[in-house]
């Protein structure tokens, strides 16, 4: 039997030798080729798992360059903050001029930034930055009543909220500016012995209380002083020194550190808005209605445009009374008045 099916693969031109080898052959070619896929596999860990302890290596290595650099610069971590040792050092100045219109300008340097409520009031061109104050401002409406203090509010808004950040902020206005001009002190020397930098002071032959009264209308600055008594309590006693003092430092022109400023807005402006809603002034118009009225009781001629500066006048007292109360020991420069900057001299002091 097993002749016969061996005849007749004979017999049909087959040969079972030769088919055992054809599939032995096609046999070792498919798993040769797997044994190839495998070995090439093998190779391709064995050099990634060379790879990897060679690049741990080398990461052991900088490890340990990084530890030794931390241990090195601990000191230096210790009096500088590590945001300032990978961003650089925060702006030291900015010096904010406070503006309405068009003016000579002879400062050059990059501390000094421009306030004005629209650029498009201003048609000279300017070398320094230019930064509007009428958006999103609730005292645009009553820019000719704050007058400087108008523009100053947004900037101390973002230097509050930390949007805006320099260890010093000034304010000058563009017809009053702090006689260095472009050669700025050395600040953190002169900061080491005085809390602030403020201009030179004013002297009366009256207090302060009666040159307000004089030049103003004192009813304003009483019920001022009476706001400060119920929501500012820690600065009344500096208030009442308004009734004894002859002198001042006038225009809201300083710099300060940023923390002062802060705190120095949270006051006069706290003050100011509560005066405000008091007297229901949302705009302009309500403030000059108010001068009108209160001229009329009083019987007393008065120029409305500029009496109408209510809130000015008033932001002037009270960021006296905040100097009194918040500085032990301020720093008094002159100013270059509207004069000596269109003639770009310097008076002697």
């Amino acid at each position: 039997m097993k002749d016969f099916k061996k005849n007749n693969y004979k017999k049909d031109g087959y040969n079972i030798d030769n088919l055992i080898n054809e599939n032995d052959l096609s046999y070792y070619k498919f798993f040769g080729f797997i044994n190839k896929i495998i070995y090439i596999n093998n190779n391709i860990q064995t050099s990634t798992i060379k790879k990897i302890k060679k690049n741990i290596k080398i990461f052991k290595l900088i490890l340990i360059c990084l530890c030794f650099l931390l241990i090195n610069i601990f000191p230096y971590l210790k009096k500088k903050q590590i945001s300032n040792l990978f961003f650089g050092p925060p702006t030291l100045l900015n010096i904010y001029i406070t503006t309405h219109k068009d003016f000579i300008n002879i400062l050059s340097s990059p501390v000094y930034k421009i306030l004005c409520d629209e650029k498009s009031k201003l048609k000279l061109k300017y070398i320094l930055p230019i930064i509007e104050t009428n958006k999103d401002n609730i005292l645009f409406p009553k820019s000719r009543g704050y007058s400087e203090c108008s523009k100053i509010y947004p900037i101390w808004k973002l230097y509050k909220k930390g949007t805006l950040k320099s260890k010093y902020v000034g304010i000058n206005h563009y017809r009053r500016i702090f006689h260095f001009k472009n050669n700025i002190p050395d600040l953190d020397k002169i900061f080491k012995n005085y809390d602030a930098i403020l201009r030179k002071r004013n002297h009366f032959k009256v207090t302060l209380w009666e040159q307000f009264k004089n030049c103003h209308m004192s009813k304003f600055l009483n019920e001022t002083i009476d706001i400060i008594k119920e929501k500012f309590p820690e600065y009344y006693q500096s208030a009442t020194n308004l009734f004894k003092t002859k002198w001042g430092n006038f225009c809201n022109i300083f710099i300060m550190k940023k923390e002062d400023f802060i705190k120095w807005g949270e006051f006069v402006f706290g003050v100011l808005l509560e005066f405000d809603k008091r007297y229901n002034l949302i705009n302009d118009n309500d403030i000059s209605n108010l001068i009108i009225k209160e001229a009329k009781n009083l019987n007393k001629k008065i120029n409305i445009p500029y009496q109408s500066r209510l809130e000015a006048f008033l932001s002037e007292r009270i960021s006296i009374i905040f100097y009194q109360n918040h500085f032990k020991n301020v720093y008094e420069i002159p100013t270059l008045d509207k004069r000596f900057i269109y003639m770009n001299l310097i008076p002697k002091f």
